[in-house]
């Protein structure tokens, strides 16, 4: 009963679950780049608007550029670019829109799907992978981050598909598949940092247990760390003291920040993804009830999970963002599918009760996206309006100062600037002594002693717009 007995019926339902999953990520794909998350959106697609015009400069059309803090482009220290550059490219060739950037984050979130799917057949079973990419498909943590311009997608798929490449290299040992899978898994690090978590998974399914594989363990290694190595350290040395590192996992929010963001956390798992937490950890019970420690794809997973709670624990505790998350979906999604593979995969016919509980679960995660995460589409018209005004009515050359720390309009006027970010009489004397053009009064920032100096001292020439010179 159930999943198991579908045979050729399997590709059918990976497509299908492929094409829900992208019809669900649709939501909002006109939208700009100012709903939840807009920050990192906008910096994503300021790195690809600073790469227009010289996409062929290597290596230096590779270091990230961004709109802020200054009078030009400003380097900072960030994840490998692949996806500004692929944006860079796209409006090259289809000239700049939001929609773009929108639907390269859906074929990368597609493709982790799909590698879901293949890892699942793999180091589980067929039927396991199935209900993995069916949860994944419809999370709505990963729905919604699915579909931004943000390096999470990205970093998913060279995460699941570097897995599943270490995996096909172990079932046939070539060095043409060990350097595949070393190049992905280079890639998954350089996408994002945080997925060097994976890493330690990785080994264990190429290489557990060791016997005579140790020399190939080391190549491996050097190959899947020596590029990543050489790029943050390229970035970091090359971004200059005063620059920053847009990554709060290696700044004072995980050295020096509170603890105290449980009841944040615990909205954001319930929220974001839901009841397939709980049936992984049903997952971990069978596997440990089970025994399952004769399979790496087992050990592997429980060695996962581990890492994820370790992850859990000292970021997600200090970092009350949701998509801090993200790394843990693929795991949780594994651990389910392979919980409801069990629960199913017995011959006294329990597979219809586990089949219907994995469709009440998708269920439920449709109706949570729908209910709660509704708010995450939306955006504030006023930033729009603001930029478009200043691209058409100032000087290409002018230099914006924000009256807040958002700079998702310096990236809608295609104006370089600063933020205040200080208080309100620090940013006042900052405000003196910045070298700008013109003052935007981003929505809901300051307060009325502030806005009561400035239309004293300067004039409003546009929507919530005052110019701060003679020019």
């Amino acid at each position: 009963m159930g999943l198991g007995g579908m045979g050729r019926r399997v590709n059918g339902i990976l497509v299908l679950i492929l094409i829900v999953g992208a019809v669900l990520r649709l939501k909002g794909v006109t939208n700009p780049y100012l709903d939840d998350q807009g920050w990192r959106q906008a910096d994503t697609a300021s790195m690809a608007l600073n790469m227009l015009g010289h996409l062929g400069d290597f290596p230096d059309v590779l270091f990230p550029m961004l709109y802020y803090d200054g009078a030009g482009p400003q380097p900072v220290e960030l994840e490998f670019p692949f996806f500004p550059y692929l944006l860079a490219w796209t409006w090259t060739w289809f000239g700049w829109q939001d929609l773009w950037g929108r639907l390269w984050g859906i074929c990368f979130s597609l493709l982790t799907i799909g590698g879901i799917y293949q890892f699942g057949r793999l180091a589980l079973s067929g039927r396991a992978g199935l209900w993995a990419a069916a949860f994944y498909a419809f999370l709505p943590l990963t729905t919604y981050y699915g579909r931004v311009v943000m390096p999470e997608p990205v970093a998913q798929a060279f995460s699941i598909w570097a897995l599943v490449a270490i995996v096909s290299w172990r079932n046939k040992p070539t060095r043409r598949h060990l350097l595949g899978a070393s190049i992905l898994m280079a890639g998954a690090v350089l996408a994002k940092l945080p997925q060097l978590m994976i890493f330690p998974v990785a080994l264990l399914l190429g290489f557990y247990p060791l016997r005579r594989k140790i020399g190939k363990l080391l190549v491996y290694s050097f190959l899947s760390l020596v590029l990543p190595m050489l790029y943050y350290s390229w970035v970091h040395f090359g971004a200059g003291e005063a620059s920053q590192f847009v990554s709060g996992i290696l700044s004072h929010q995980v050295i020096e920040g509170s603890t105290g963001y449980g009841e944040i956390l615990y909205k954001n798992l319930k929220s974001g993804l839901g009841l397939p937490l709980l049936l992984a950890l049903m997952g971990i019970a069978l596997m440990v009830q089970k025994k399952a420690f004769q399979k790496e794809g087992h050990l592997a997973l429980l060695l996962w999970a581990g890492i994820s709670s370790v992850y859990l624990v000292v970021i997600c505790l200090r970092i009350p963002l949701d998509y801090y998350l993200i790394p843990l979906a693929l795991p949780i999604v594994l651990l389910a599918g392979y919980a409801l593979d069990v629960w199913g995969g017995n011959r006294e016919g329990n597979g219809v009760p586990a089949f219907v509980v994995g469709i009440v679960l998708i269920g439920l995660l449709w109706v949570n996206q729908t209910l709660y995460y509704g708010s995450k589409y939306q955006w504030n018209e006023e930033l729009l309006t603001q930029a478009q005004w200043l691209r058409q009515h100032t000087e290409a050359d002018s230099v914006l100062v924000l009256s807040g720390p958002q700079p998702m309009t310096l990236y809608y006027s295609q104006r370089y600037g600063y933020r205040l970010i200080r208080d309100d009489s620090q940013a006042w004397e900052d405000l003196q002594e910045m070298p700008g053009d013109y003052l935007v009064a981003l929505p809901d920032s300051r307060g009325e002693d502030f806005w009561e100096r400035v239309e004293s001292a300067y004039a409003q020439v546009g929507p919530g717009v005052y110019q701060l010179n003679g020019k």
